[in-house]
């Protein structure tokens, strides 16, 4: 497994670059952004912590190829050609790597039906327990997400 460095966007290495922002609006005052590290695909925020108010980053790790799994596995098996369907969990391998999707009725809020995308392999920099997990609101995917990152796959 491929060790990522805490990258800052303003200053990455070469073969990396910033794809886009994603803009939370339930998390104001936050920068998140999507930012490709070689053969991977880092979901990188920066915030302030509720507790210490203290600067925080966070960064949520996958390997590229699993980001065509994800956008296909969203259309196919939770949202299928009928609308939403209700698919609990997904995962599977990539670079040696456990990721998965799970479907979520409290994603970022409460009532707010989303996604966990999810790293098993990976430990999160926060917590520093396994799974890195990244948060995904169905409205975002569906307004306009799915499609930026079907783009990049």
């Amino acid at each position: 497994m491929k060790k990522i460095p805490i990258l800052d966007p303003l200053y990455l290495p070469k073969n990396s670059r910033v794809l886009f922002e994603i803009d939370y609006p339930m998390f104001e005052n936050e920068t998140h952004k999507l930012i490709q590290y070689e053969d991977y695909i880092v979901f990188w925020s920066k915030y302030k912590s509720l507790f210490t108010k203290e600067n925080k980053i966070s960064q949520i790790e996958f390997p590229f190829e699993s980001i065509a799994w994800f956008t296909e596995t969203i259309e196919n098996n939770y949202w299928g050609n009928e609308g939403d369907k209700s698919s609990n969990s997904e995962n599977r391998m990539f670079s040696g790597e456990s990721i998965g999707i799970s479907s979520m009725m409290h994603c970022c809020s409460e009532n707010l039906p989303g996604y966990n995308f999810w790293n098993k392999s990976r430990v999160d920099l926060v917590s520093n327990r396994s799974p890195q997990s990244w948060l995904i609101p169905r409205y975002m995917l569906k307004e306009g997400l799915l499609e930026k990152l079907k783009r990049i796959s």
